[in-house]
């Protein structure tokens, strides 16, 4: 029973949400807009081949697994336990790594029978709910949430893999210069190798998206979407920024498609939509078909232990504003992923370039 911060947050997230049943949703800027609309009923969790749903009472929580009744517990242990686990993330355990808390076996195993809250990155949500919907007067079943917490480390969004490699064709360098950035090789070398390859005068053209699956799923938003994302990309290391709230004005400067109206509101609009499709349900390595598997949102816990829920149901664009101020391109490893490393195929030349993207701490 070792977790890491990020695994510990999501059965604090389940435990807090066993004792407040309200769904406290936020604005973009974390402001509370609605308590009102929604009360959870009841969650389900998906572990290895196992669905454990809890089935929420007025005094105490059934533990159901594959329908099957397991255990009771009393909602005066759920505040006892989620108090001290609360404590121990934010005073006790270390920043990195996996750890033990003994003093969450006993509940730990009294509803998930010691295992984490999720196993499996084969499922978009993290945690799924039973909810009554005051607004309709109606009860919504598994609705799906992605939990993303400010208790550890910044959470990633789309993780980096040979999925999201981005393949740029070069022109205007002689074999000289190719040696010379490939051996660039210091601290800031990517940024560095960018800067020789300009400084030379070469041009630089998007090729494709290395993967047909990733590929296709973007063009499933929008057909532009691989040669916007493919600017993103290459801009942020040129002008050295991350986060994606500037890098849009950088390429709705440049705008590459042409775009004849609004550039900014055209440019915010496709990468908003990108950050909402990653949230919600696409995975680059699988095939998307266009539909949401997270329909409920995010629910994020607040590094004081705070619940709140961005609402993809009737608050969708709160969501998209959170996600674009929120988040940054991050840099996977350069040597993993040969990032600006220069190659010849079919004698043109090419570099790589991946995108992986991670949440503002």
């Amino acid at each position: 029973m070792q977790f890491n911060r990020g695994e510990w947050s999501e059965l604090y997230a389940l435990l807090e949400l066993l004792d407040n049943q309200d769904l406290n949703i936020v604005d973009d800027e974390l402001k509370l807009i609605d308590n009102n609309t929604f009360k959870v009923l009841g969650l389900y969790i998906q572990n290895s081949n196992n669905e454990y749903y809890f089935d929420i009472k007025d005094v105490n929580v059934e533990v159901l697994k594959n329908n099957n009744v397991i255990s009771n517990v009393d909602k005066d242990e759920i505040r006892k336990y989620k108090d001290i686990l609360l404590n121990k993330i934010l005073h006790e355990l270390p920043g990195n790594g996996s750890f033990p808390i003994e003093e969450m076996k006993y509940i730990l195993q009294k509803l998930t029978e010691g295992n984490k809250i999720k196993s499996s990155s084969r499922y978009k949500e993290d945690i799924s709910a039973n909810l009554r919907d005051n607004r309709i007067n109606t009860i919504v079943n598994k609705v799906g949430y992605s939990i993303k917490s400010s208790l550890g480390s910044p959470a990633t969004l789309l993780n980096a893999s040979n999925n999201t490699n981005f393949k740029y064709k070069l022109k205007g360098l002689n074999n000289s210069d190719i040696a010379i950035v490939n051996n660039i090789n210091t601290r800031t070398k990517l940024i560095d190798r960018l800067r020789y390859i300009n400084d030379k005068k070469a041009k630089i053209e998007f090729e494709q998206v290395v993967s047909n699956v990733f590929n296709q799923n973007l063009q499933m938003i929008d057909s532009r979407l691989p040669e916007i994302l493919a600017d993103l990309l290459l801009s942020s290391y040129e002008t050295g920024e991350k986060r994606i709230e500037e890098l849009l004005k950088v390429i709705a400067n440049k705008n590459i498609v042409n775009y004849l109206g609004d550039t900014h509101q055209y440019y915010k609009k496709k990468i908003g939509d990108f950050l909402v499709a990653v949230t919600l349900g696409l995975m680059p390595g699988e095939i998307w078909s266009g539909e949401y598997s997270v329909t409920g949102g995010i629910i994020l816990v607040e590094n004081n232990g705070e619940i709140l829920v961005l609402d993809a149901i009737y608050y969708k664009e709160y969501l998209i504003r959170y996600l674009i101020r929120n988040t940054k391109l991050d840099s996977p490893s350069s040597n993993r992923y040969k990032m600006f490393n220069i190659y010849d195929e079919n004698g043109e030349k090419y570099f790589n370039l991946n995108l992986q993207i991670r949440f503002i701490k």
